[in-house]
């Protein structure tokens, strides 16, 4: 019902070559090549510049980009919704995710969606905050999992968990008894990093300027179930919230103990909702679910607090 052409812009604005949309899509890179070239005699402009071996777009690409990702959004808004008259939901979910709710929060939700809901499908992204940034910027996530610490263009947010970015470590650990602690004083034992950037890097430079102190790292990864290993072995301690530690801190396995720094001391976890696509069905199950897990999870992590204190 739609043009071919709108799917072609789609794919190569995305991926920045005809040659690979056209790999994706399925189709010959000359018929992609055809339709744009079409398009732009028509448009009497060009759309996309031609760089090396791919494609960035014009200015004017830009708009007609915008144009195609919002048609094809309405048309399977469409088809979604007409196959829902039955009960019957279909679709495609794409989710990004920080890699606490990866763990715990997402495969719940996941599971409970498919038991209803057995012809949704589900695309999930764990990526580095550099890609999750890129995800956003492009509107592609139907569903964010992420902190929190700026707006979003397109999404709303329709649930939060307050938490604290701690300290994560085994009960034996010198600082396991204290009731919160500094970076300067966790730069005393060594740490399993995580290899992307997040906002403890920030404070951390800042604090070691005056402290002296520095970081002493036996493990650097992008790996959360590494770093859960290394602190279970009891080889470093790490930073996280308590979200993706729930089933270590309830069995007393790990214990987590609150930074002191203030800038560190309340961060938030959100469901992110692409604003365009809330009336999905697909979409609006799956969030359902996230927001009930996001409740469940709320009560753990103040059960949690309780036992501690």
């Amino acid at each position: 019902m739609h043009s071919a052409v709108l799917r072609y812009i789609d794919q190569v604005a995305r991926l920045g070559s005809i040659r690979r949309a056209a790999s994706v899509l399925n189709v010959a890179s000359s018929a992609v090549n055809r339709q744009i070239l079409k398009l732009e005699a028509d448009m009497g402009t060009p759309l996309f510049e031609r760089v090396g071996n791919g494609v960035r777009p014009t200015a004017a690409g830009e708009y007609v980009i915008r144009h195609a990702r919002e048609t094809l959004a309405r048309w399977q808004t469409v088809r979604t919704e007409i196959t829902a008259l039955s009960g019957d939901i279909h679709g495609e979910v794409r989710i990004v995710s920080i890699p606490a709710p990866i763990v715990r929060i997402l495969p719940r939700a996941i599971e409970a969606t498919a038991k209803q809901h057995p012809h949704i499908t589900f695309r999930v992204i764990d990526a580095s905050p550099a890609d999750h940034a890129e995800e956003m910027r492009a509107r592609r996530p139907d569903i964010a999992l992420l902190f929190i610490d700026q707006r979003h263009r397109g999404y709303d947010v329709v649930a939060r968990i307050r938490l604290r970015i701690g300290a994560i470590m085994r009960p034996d650990h010198p600082l396991a008894g204290r009731k919160e602690v500094t970076l300067t004083e966790c730069a005393a034992f060594p740490v399993a990093m995580l290899s992307d950037p997040w906002i403890l890097n920030a404070t951390a430079e800042a604090e070691f300027t005056h402290s002296g102190a520095q970081f002493r790292s036996v493990v650097l990864t992008n790996s959360l179930p590494m770093t859960k290993e290394i602190m279970r072995a009891g080889i470093g301690l790490g930073f996280f919230t308590p979200a993706g530690f729930v089933e270590e801190l309830q069995s007393g396995e790990l214990v987590h103990v609150p930074l002191a720094e203030a800038e560190l001391s309340q961060s938030e976890i959100g469901v992110l909702i692409h604003r365009e696509r809330q009336g999905w069905p697909a979409v609006r199950a799956v969030a359902a679910r996230l927001i009930d897990e996001f409740a469940s999870l709320d009560k753990e992590l103040s059960m949690i607090d309780a036992a501690r204190s």
